[in-house]
C-alpha cells in the first residue's frame, strides 16, 4: 500500500511538469486559402499559392499536411486548401 500512495503523489507532481514542457504553449491555427480554375490542378495550385502566403504574411510556420477540398462550379472548379500554422 505505501508504494501506491508514493507512485500517486509522484504522478500528482510530475503532471503539470510535463504538461508545461510539450508543445501546448504554441500557438496553432487553422490557416485556408482558396484558389479558382478551369481544372482541378489549376484550382489546387492557386490555393496552395494563396496558403503559402497567409503562412507567411502571419508569419506562421506551416505544421502537419495540406488538406484539399474541392468543389465544381459553373465555370471550374474551386479548391480550398487548410493547414495548421504555428508560431
Amino acid at each position: 500500500m505505501p508504494f501506491v500512495t508514493k507512485t500517486f503523489w509522484l504522478s500528482i507532481l510530475l503532471v503539470p511538469l510535463v504538461a508545461a514542457a510539450g508543445p501546448a504553449h504554441a500557438e496553432c491555427k487553422l490557416v485556408g486559402g482558396i484558389g479558382n480554375g478551369i481544372t482541378e490542378g489549376i484550382a489546387k495550385f492557386m490555393s496552395d499559392a494563396a496558403l503559402r502566403n497567409l503562412l507567411e504574411a502571419k508569419a506562421l510556420k506551416p505544421s502537419g499536411d495540406v488538406r484539399h477540398k474541392c468543389t465544381a462550379v459553373t465555370l471550374g472548379v474551386e479548391c480550398t486548401a487548410t493547414q495548421q500554422g504555428c508560431k
